[in-house]
């Protein structure tokens, strides 16, 4: 059977539920004929918009990012909204958790990568190094899926422990906290930036003089 030749739903509100599945119900739940049940439709009427199941996964992610985005100005200090980009991608990350394994895997699967290029190019232009942005890049995309991934499994965790008697200590201090989780990441963000460009600036030591270099006798069977 081919592909309808009209749409009989639209891309947008497919990946509305499609979201909305995944949120509620886990990865596993998702699949083209539940997802035509919910949007009473035919599945294979959503071949009319994506080529597979993992199409429309992709279409998720990018609806769950839709507020992390490249500034349309250079005006704005790169280091704010850089950081500022990395809270939100966090944020969406808690909203959405059950996305964190998809989007684990988010530059083989080509997801957002025009919204990364974006980014890069505007770090360029705002005058960032160009041998630390990808460091950059690399490190708050690890720092946002770390904390949400780490903070989704804690949320996941149901199981009834008596915390006071059993480890006093961590309930205490658990009490206690006096930083947010909110602000702890924003901070932690911040430090990443400044220590990366930090160790980016700092002088390469020289290689030492060809004349310095030990005299090694390389085994025989090690030799050219």
């Amino acid at each position: 059977m081919g592909r309808p030749k009209k749409p009989l739903i639209s891309r947008r509100k497919t990946l509305d539920v499609a979201l909305r599945i995944i949120d509620e119900e886990g990865l596993d739940a998702l699949s083209i004929r539940r997802l035509g049940d919910r949007l009473d439709v035919r599945g294979i009427s959503l071949y009319h918009h994506f080529e597979s199941k993992e199409d429309i996964l992709v279409g998720a992610c990018e609806l769950a990012l839709a507020d992390v985005r490249t500034p349309n100005t250079s005006n704005i200090d790169w280091r704010e909204w850089l950081v500022e980009n990395a809270v939100q991608y966090w944020r969406a990350l808690r909203r959405h958790p059950n996305l964190i394994p998809i989007l684990m895997r988010r530059h083989p699967l080509r997801i957002g990568l025009g919204e990364h290029n974006a980014t890069v190019g505007l770090l360029a232009v705002q005058g960032v190094p160009p041998g630390v942005i990808m460091p950059l890049m690399e490190g708050l995309e690890s720092l946002a899926l770390g904390c949400a991934a780490y903070e989704s499994a804690v949320a996941a965790h149901t199981v009834a422990d008596n915390w006071q008697e059993q480890h006093p200590f961590l309930y205490r201090v658990s009490m206690n906290a006096g930083i947010t989780r909110a602000k702890a990441f924003k901070v932690m963000a911040d430090a990443l930036v400044s220590g990366l460009l930090a160790e980016f600036e700092q002088p390469t030591p020289p290689l030492p003089y060809e004349d310095e270099l030990p005299n090694v006798t390389l085994p025989r069977d090690q030799r050219a």
